[in-house]
């Protein structure tokens, strides 16, 4: 019996308040990892939305420069339809593509899908002195301006800019 009680072990106490402790530590550790998560998830969904909004922009930006005021067949406020330098005749407008149950508003060239989550879009026509303008042959400068919400609550992303049709920039500007 003596030999038993010379035997040093833990305690079932010890044990306990070692358990308790680890625990103690592995839930503080978790809260700083969760936050650490929550933070990259904000930042990775941030980027993501402003580059398809940046692309987006892009895309209609560098269409827009390559074509004359008299190639320009639709004006509305979120639809812009021109012929393209191939003569194809396409626009850039407004869609809610619905996939799922889920209803998204979507910024599309024609049938091509260019950036998603849009709560805004807004095409504004003007002319040489600066005023809005419904007539086609007298847009000298088109204003785009749209707002891209980004996934998981992360924000939103607004973009605007304007631009100049060919042929209408710098010296031939009215």
């Amino acid at each position: 019996m003596r030999r038993l009680l010379s035997k040093r072990a833990f305690t079932f106490i010890e044990t306990v308040l070692t358990v308790v402790v680890v625990g103690v530590i592995a839930g503080v550790a978790a809260k700083v990892l969760t936050s650490g998560l929550d933070v990259y998830s904000l930042i990775v969904n941030r980027h993501d939305a402003s580059q398809t909004a940046r692309l987006a922009m892009e895309r209609m930006v560098d269409e827009i420069l390559m074509i004359d005021s008299d190639e320009i067949t639709w004006m509305a406020d979120n639809k812009f339809g021109f012929r393209d330098v191939d003569g194809v005749s396409t626009n850039f407008k407004s869609y809610t593509a619905s996939k799922k149950g889920l209803s998204v508003p979507c910024i599309y060239r024609d049938e091509d899908f260019l950036a998603g989550n849009v709560v805004y879009l807004d095409f504004d026509y003007l002319k040489s002195d600066g005023t809005r303008t419904i007539w086609a042959h007298l847009v000298r400068l088109i204003n785009i301006d749209f707002t891209v919400e980004a996934p998981a609550g992360a924000g939103s992303i607004h973009l605007r800019t304007n631009v100049f049709p060919r042929s209408f920039m710098y010296s031939n500007f009215e």
